[in-house]
C-alpha cells in the first residue's frame, strides 16, 4: 500500500468529475431544503394575509364508507374556530347505512353540518370525483375546501390559517397531508418516508417558484366558482384519478395560487395498511404525472444520475489506484462530504414537513429510488388500461 497523490491524469479527472457530480446533487439538495425552511420559517412573517373579512368556506368531506373515522376526526372540522362563514358538507356512500345513521345523529349537535351521498350504483365514473362534484355543486359558499373523511386535522386553527391565504388574486390554496408515520412498522418504512418526503418537497417548492402542478385533495382549497369556470372535471373524466393533480394543474397559475405550509395546517390521513397505500397512490400518481408539469420530474430524474455518475467516478478511480490509500482516502471524503450534505438537507425537509427526522439513509435511498421508480414505470404499462374509467 502507498501513499500519494502522484496519480494519472485520468485518476484527476475522475475525482473532479466526482467533486462537481456529487457536489451539484447535494447542493441542489441543500438549497432546495433551505428554500423550503425558508418558506416556513421566515417567508411567512413577509406575506400578505386576511386579518379580517375572511371569505364564506364550504368543506367537502368526502366520506365513502369510514363510519369509525366521521366519528373521531368530523368534529374536529366541525369545531373549527373559524371567524368567517363556513359550512362541512359531507358527501357518503349511499350504501352506507352506518354512516348515515351517524351523520344523522349529528346533523342535529351541528347547524352547520349539510349531508349528501353518491348514488349507490355508478360505473364508469371515478367515485373520487363523482364525490367532489356533488359536494361542489351542493355547497353554498365561495370557497371549498376538499380533505378526507380519514383526515385528522391537528388545530382549531386549521381552517382560519388555510383561508388567510385568500388575498385579491388568489384562486388556490396547496395545503399538505401525510400519512401516519408512527403506524408504519412494515419493511421498508424509512424508505417510505423518505420517498413521501422527497415527494412533497418537490411539488411544494414547484408551487413556490411559481409553477404549481399538483395538489392533494386531503388538504386543497379553490373558489367555487373556478371549478365550474374549468368545467369541473371534465377534461379528466375518462381517468380513475387527477382530482388533485391532473385537476390543479389546469387551475392553478403562478399568480393565483399560494402555498399553506404552516404546521398547524397539516393534516394526518389515517390508513389501516401504510405499505399497500404507500404503493397504490404511488401507482396512480407515477400515471398521472405525465399529464403534469414535466420539469421538475426531469430535474429531479437529471439530479439522480449526476449523483450515481458521482460513485460510478469515485468507484472507478478507487479500482485504479486500488493499492494507494491517498487516492482511496480522497475519494471516499468526497463521497462522504456530499453525503452528509444530502442527509442534513433532507433531515431539513422531514422537519418542515412533519416526518421522521431521517439523516444517514437519504444517501443510500437516494441512489435507490430512480430503480424503484423504474420498476414502477414498468408495473404501469401492465396496468394502464385499469387507470381509465372505462375499465371500472
Amino acid at each position: 500500500m502507498i501513499y500519494s497523490l502522484h496519480i494519472s491524469w485520468l485518476s484527476w479527472l475522475l475525482l473532479a468529475a466526482a467533486v462537481v457530480l456529487a457536489g451539484g446533487f447535494a447542493l441542489w439538495h441543500w438549497v432546495r431544503a433551505r428554500r423550503l425552511q425558508r418558506f416556513v420559517r421566515i417567508d411567512e412573517s413577509e406575506r400578505d394575509y386576511l386579518v379580517d373579512g375572511f371569505p364564506s368556506v364550504s368543506v367537502i368531506v368526502d366520506a365513502g364508507n369510514e363510519t369509525d373515522q366521521l366519528m373521531k376526526f368530523l368534529p374536529l372540522v366541525l369545531h373549527q374556530d373559524y371567524p368567517g362563514e363556513m359550512e362541512v358538507v359531507v358527501v357518503a356512500d349511499g350504501s352506507a347505512e352506518s354512516t348515515g345513521d351517524l351523520l344523522s345523529e349529528m346533523k342535529a349537535a351541528f347547524s352547520h353540518l349539510y349531508v349528501t351521498f353518491t348514488p349507490r350504483d355508478t360505473r364508469s365514473l371515478s367515485r373520487k370525483k363523482l364525490a367532489l362534484m356533488i359536494g361542489i355543486k351542493a355547497a353554498h359558499n365561495d370557497v371549498v375546501l376538499t380533505t378526507n373523511a380519514n383526515c385528522r386535522v391537528t388545530s382549531d386553527q386549521w381552517l382560519r390559517m388555510m383561508m388567510r391565504n385568500f388575498t385579491e388574486g388568489t384562486d388556490v390554496v396547496l395545503g399538505y397531508s401525510h400519512y401516519r408515520y408512527k403506524h408504519d412498522r412494515g419493511v421498508g418504512r424509512y424508505y417510505r418516508v423518505f420517498d413521501t418526503v422527497s415527494t412533497g418537497a418537490q411539488w411544494l417548492l414547484s408551487a413556490i417558484g411559481g409553477h404549481p402542478y399538483r395538489g392533494v385533495s386531503d388538504n386543497l382549497a379553490y373558489r367555487r366558482q373556478l371549478f365550474f369556470g374549468n368545467n369541473g372535471f371534465a377534461r379528466s373524466m375518462n381517468l380513475r384519478w387527477g382530482d388533485d393533480d391532473v385537476f390543479v394543474s389546469e387551475i392553478a397559475r403562478p399568480e393565483n395560487t399560494r402555498v399553506e405550509l404552516a404546521p398547524e395546517t397539516q393534516v394526518v390521513a389515517h390508513y389501516d395498511n401504510v405499505s399497500r397505500t404507500h404503493h397504490v397512490l404511488k401507482t396512480r400518481r407515477d400515471f398521472t404525472s405525465r399529464l403534469c408539469r414535466r420539469l421538475p420530474f426531469l430535474m429531479q430524474g437529471f439530479m439522480s444520475t449526476l449523483f450515481f455518475l458521482a460513485h460510478v467516478a469515485a468507484v472507478a478511480v478507487i479500482l485504479l489506484n486500488h493499492n494507494n490509500l491517498a487516492v482511496i482516502c480522497l475519494a471516499l471524503a468526497i463521497l462522504l462530504s456530499a453525503w452528509v450534505l444530502v442527509g442534513l438537507a433532507v433531515r431539513k425537509n422531514c422537519v418542515t414537513l412533519q416526518a421522521p427526522r431521517l439523516l444517514l439513509s437519504p444517501p443510500l435511498f437516494a441512489l435507490w429510488r430512480p430503480v424503484v421508480n423504474g420498476i414502477y414505470r414498468l408495473r404501469e404499462i401492465r396496468t394502464r388500461k385499469s387507470n381509465y374509467t372505462t375499465y371500472l
